[in-house]
């Protein structure tokens, strides 16, 4: 199949669609969606974006699982000239609500009781889904929508934020570009391979699944999220679609090779895994060679903001003594490491735009180096003699859990507006049979008490899931240093013990 020229995101589906209609696009579950349906639904909701205000450098919100009227939805903001920001429909109402303001957005695109329906943030009436699409597709005519650059946002996609408030990464069009076409050519994916989907739209893997399929007319094979962390169902997908490229975070590779019998059968068709997004254990690695003997395993690296930067192809022989490398810089990517501290410094053309709406936060994002722009990770690195980097670690108290990024000060600023809380710390403990465990320690107001459940119920009306606290420490007082901060390490030390007071 010829490579599309432009380095915007529609125009991949735009060629494909016209060259290959009757080619597979999409498969969920029983439902197929060849090339042809997806770009006349894509370019018909886009026409009705268009005719519902959205205009180039506009954003579109989708409150929506991933499913396939997400990814036409996705592709029709694009072909409006749009912007889209996914949202987790299970998000607690406030955090949506602050995402929507945050994002500026023209449109929300909802799925959350029935089938998706179009809104305006005005006030307006919704939109139902089949009065935007279908009718325009039964009298469909190309949709040229209007002129886009490649350095325009094409995704805002928002992270746990150290202030307490999620912030939005801005990606443009040539930024995913990069990296998915360099993927395409590195790892030889084609119209002959189906590419799982198993993170959600909000997550930066998913560009990868989406636009690879775009790109070179490959077959997109969604995971859907119910069964994401159940190991045996995913497992049984993947031999019955016959999945031959993989990319998700490490943690469901565990849960298959551990739990779903990924490490017996046949996995004869699979013949590229990639992850990311979190450490995966060399032991693991190990395993998951095994189990894909024929497949090539490949750890890329790179934060949201920079999608991914570096890669580590598995050599055959793992050295389970040491932590498997993050690797070297993607050809569209620089990497140097800070001496002073061990942060790696990422530039090149995958790097974000900036935070949405976040100038600051921005600048202080960034570092010039001998003229150069460079984004710090706030990752520490050591350079082996291979010239392969290794992650050692954080500079900040940022952590993963799932391959999600969690801010501690963001359950810490959570807690601290429930009206019985004086002050709280968080803290999070890796251990090899949960993965990352969260603790908070809670000081309440004298003669306010609170239970475990009444914390937790407090932070689920607040946080996403994943960042919910796993346990809940109330103490007499919080230890700190001498100069009066938190003494975070005392902190961590108390998590680590098996058991501790005032938890319930």
């Amino acid at each position: 199949m010829p490579e599309p020229e432009s380095n915007l995101l529609h125009e991949c589906l735009r060629q494909t669609g016209a060259a290959f209609p009757e080619a597979v696009a999409i498969i969920e579950e029983e439902r197929i969606t060849l090339f042809g349906e997806l770009l006349t639904q894509a370019e018909a909701l886009a026409a009705t974006f268009a005719e519902l205000g959205v205009r180039p450098g506009d954003r579109v919100a989708l409150v929506m699982p991933k499913t396939t009227e997400a990814i036409v939805a996705v592709f029709a903001s694009l072909l409006a000239g749009a912007a889209y920001v996914p949202i987790q429909p299970r998000w607690p109402k406030e955090r949506i609500a602050t995402t929507l303001q945050d994002c500026q957005a023209r449109l929300v695109v909802s799925a959350t009781d029935g089938p998706p329906r179009i809104a305006q943030l005005d006030g307006r009436e919704a939109v139902a889904w089949d009065e935007a699409v279908r009718p325009r597709q039964d009298r469909y005519h190309r949709y040229d929508g209007p002129q886009v650059q490649s350095t325009d946002p094409a995704l805002f996609l928002f992270t746990s934020g150290s202030t307490g408030r999620p912030k939005g990464v801005v990606l443009s069009h040539g930024a995913v570009s990069v990296f998915v076409r360099w993927c395409v050519t590195q790892f030889g994916i084609s119209a002959n391979d189906r590419v799982a989907s198993p993170s959600p739209l909000g997550f930066d893997l998913s560009t990868f699944d989406l636009f690879s399929m775009a790109l070179c007319g490959a077959a997109c094979v969604l995971v859907p999220e119910h069964i994401v962390w159940m190991p045996r169902f995913v497992v049984q997908l993947l031999r019955q679609t016959r999945i031959t490229c993989w990319y998700s975070v490490p943690s469901i590779l565990t849960g298959m090779l551990q739990e779903g019998g990924f490490a017996d059968g046949d996995n004869a068709c699979m013949r590229l895994v990639l992850f990311a997004g979190e450490v995966f254990a060399s032991a693991n690695a190990v395993r998951l060679q095994a189990a894909v003997p024929d497949a090539t395993c490949v750890n890329l690296y790179g934060p949201t903001e920079t999608n991914v930067v570096s890669w580590y192809t598995l050599p055959p022989a793992i050295d389970t003594s040491q932590p498997i490398p993050i690797g070297k810089a993607c050809p569209y990517a620089e990497l140097r490491l800070d001496e002073s501290n061990g942060e790696l410094l990422a530039a090149g053309q995958s790097l974000m735009t900036g935070y949405c709406n976040l100038p600051e936060e921005t600048a202080l994002a960034f570092a010039m180096v001998e003229g150069k722009r460079y984004y710090r990770t706030g990752d520490r690195v050591t350079l082996g003699l291979t010239g392969d980097y290794t992650f050692v670690g954080r500079l900040d108290r940022q952590v993963k859990r799932r391959g999600f990024r969690i801010e501690l000060g963001e359950i810490e600023a959570a807690l601290g507006r429930h009206c019985s809380v004086v002050e709280a710390a968080s803290v999070a403990v890796r251990t090899e049979s949960h993965g990352t465990v969260v603790t908070v320690f809670i000081r309440t107001r004298a003669g306010e008490g609170l239970s475990a459940i009444e914390v937790k119920s407090y932070c689920a009306r607040a946080l996403p899931s994943y960042m919910l606290p796993d346990r809940v420490v109330f103490v007499d007082a919080i230890p700190r240093g001498n100069r009066g901060k938190i003494d975070y390490e005392a902190l961590e030390r108390t998590a680590g013990e098996p058991s501790h007071g005032h938890q319930t």
